[in-house]
Formats: structure tokens, sequence, C-alpha cells
């Protein structure tokens, strides 16, 4: 039974790796990425002692997402305040190919903040922005990117090397209100993605160089980290049924 519980045990670490793994620079440059989340609750008349900590609340992501039932996704620009603002892009790729599959931009250089694109997709995997050309994808699962005068990070840190440039935060339903619009509930199915925009050798490491508000999209485990879940729960399962036999 042991064993059963380590499986177990290691098969939550996996899926839940992400959180409080990436270190946030706070202090530096202004708006820090703290500063820029509780003035999301500020300008919504909530109390900042509601805000996530970026350093010990983020989001259990592994940077795949999958849009919910709807079918369709608004991504909404909160901040940009990287030197390369002006040339920073911010999308969808194809998670089952990786670096190799297709891309989607969201937002191009010129978006600011209010900035909103929704993102649709199919039952056969053609995803589209702002109902134009759709791109066609190999699934429904994608992960989000930014590209920048360094090249492409992506939301999967193995993907960048190993390196994270994107930390997530999950809505629990708070008030919040969004640049340009009207306060409202931040629920479980909205996160907000922050990114770092230079490789993290060089980065002051603040993740404040693009910060975009994302909804209507749930988070999926990696294949690893769901076939050690599986792993785990058969065990369990299978250590019921001796002690069942045994009664």
């Amino acid at each position: 039974m042991r064993f059963v519980k380590s499986l177990v045990a290691a098969a939550a670490l996996a899926m839940s790796a992400s959180a409080f793994a990436t270190p946030v620079t706070l202090g530096g440059e202004s708006p820090d990425l703290q500063t820029v989340i509780n003035g999301l609750y500020t300008a919504a008349g909530t109390n900042i002692s509601q805000a996530p900590d970026v350093n010990l609340n983020q989001a259990a992501e592994q940077g795949l997402f999958q849009i919910e039932a709807s079918g369709g996704s608004v991504a909404t620009m909160i901040i940009e305040v990287a030197g390369n603002a002006g040339t920073n892009t911010f999308g969808i790729y194809d998670a089952a190919l990786g670096i190799a599959g297709q891309k989607l931009e969201l937002f191009s250089g010129p978006a600011g903040s209010s900035a909103q694109a929704f993102l649709s997709a199919t039952d056969t995997y053609m995803f589209s922005v702002n109902f134009g050309a759709g791109v066609q994808f190999t699934s429904n699962t994608f992960g989000y990117y930014i590209g920048t005068a360094s090249g492409y990070f992506y939301s999967q840190a193995v993907l960048n090397g190993g390196d994270d440039h994107m930390v997530a935060f999950q809505g629990d339903g708070d008030l919040i209100k969004l640049p340009g619009y009207s306060a409202g509930k931040w629920g479980s199915s909205s996160y907000i993605l922050a990114w770092e925009d230079l490789p993290l050798s060089t980065s002051d490491k603040d993740y404040n160089d693009m910060v975009v508000y994302v909804e209507s999209v749930t988070a999926v485990p990696e294949p690893g980290s769901l076939a050690l879940l599986g792993l785990g729960l058969a065990g369990l399962a299978a250590a019921s049924r001796r002690k069942q036999k045994q009664a």
C-alpha cells in the first residue's frame, strides 16, 4: 500500500510541478507583475489581499490548453512593458507538433492595452481569429507563444530548453477589472498569462513584458503526467481489490 501511495503522490507532484516553480523578480522594471495584477483588483474595488501572490500562487498548468465547449475564447491584452513591445507578437501553436507545428497570431506588435482577439475552433480543429481564415491544427490542444526579437518562446517550458517563459494564474471568482472593460468575475476557466521576452540567461525575469487575460479555456495535463496519474490510480484499484478478497 505504501508503494501505491508513493505512485499517487508522484503523479500529483508531476501534475502540479509548475506551481511555485518559476521565481518572479519584483521591484525592478515598473510596474512589476504583482503591481499589474493588484491593479486589476483595486480598479474593481476588490481588496488586493485577495490577489494572487505572483511567486506563491502560480497555476498548476503544463502550458497546454483547450477551448471549452462553446468553441470560442477571448484574449485581452492587459499590459506590455517590454522595450520590444512594438514588435512582440502573441498567439497559439499546435501542441501536437510543437515548434514545427502551425502557429496562429492573436496579437501583432502594435496591439496595446485592452486589445482583444476572439479565438474559435471547429470540431475538425480549424482555428481562426476574429472569424478570419482558418488554420488547420492536428488536435484541439494548443499552447500559447510570444514572438520576440530573440525568436519564439512557448508556454511549454520543454520547448524553450526547459526554461519557463510564461507564468500563469487561474481565476477563483474574484471581481477584477481589465483595462477598458467593466468589472467582472475572474472565473476558473480564465487565466492571466505573464511572459518574459528575453532568454532567461540575460533577462530580468520579471515576467511583465506581456500580460494577457485568456478566458473559456481549460488547462490540459501533458501526456506523461496523465500516464503517471493513471498508473497511480490503477495501483490504488488493484490494492482495493486485494483488500476486498482478503476480507
